[in-house]
């Protein structure tokens, strides 16, 4: 069986999915778990742009590549997963995060299971959009010397 850029795509999302069920990352203080489950970071994180926390417009950014890739846009599916886990990958210079609702900040201790299948979905994303993007031009290659 061939893998095709939609099996990645799909393997994409699944971890992207599982990614949700764990840790994201620690903080230190009392309860270093108190931030970390991820799902609460993906509903929650946007708070985080008050406190120039820019990183979680990852997630929006990978919405976007897993439509444009839906819609066959490989080109802008590209675009958006890179600029998603160049994002995410930039949150690893974060020492600091907001850690409660008076507008504390605890030290990043540590990344949890989540943070890294977070990563690893844009970069399996990043390595579907190249596969399609690869196709797509082979085939207007092929389909063009086909005519001549």
């Amino acid at each position: 069986m061939k893998i095709s850029p939609r099996h990645i795509f799909w393997l994409s999302v699944a971890l992207f999915a599982l990614c949700l069920t764990q840790d994201g990352y620690y903080i230190a203080g009392n309860n270093p778990r108190a931030w970390s489950p991820a799902y609460g970071l993906l509903f929650l994180g946007w708070i985080g742009l008050s406190q120039r926390v820019f990183e979680w417009i990852a997630n929006p950014l990978m919405f976007l590549a897993w439509f444009f890739f839906w819609k066959a846009k490989p080109g802008r599916a590209l675009i958006s997963s890179f600029l998603a886990l160049l994002l995410m990958a930039s949150f690893l210079l974060e020492k600091r995060i907001l850690s409660d609702e008076n507008g504390r900040t605890s030290a990043i201790t540590g990344y949890g299971p989540g943070f890294w299948l977070w990563m690893a979905s844009a970069a399996v994303m990043l390595a579907a959009t190249g596969l399609a993007l690869l196709e797509h031009r082979r085939g207007k290659i092929g389909a063009h010397a086909n005519s001549a």
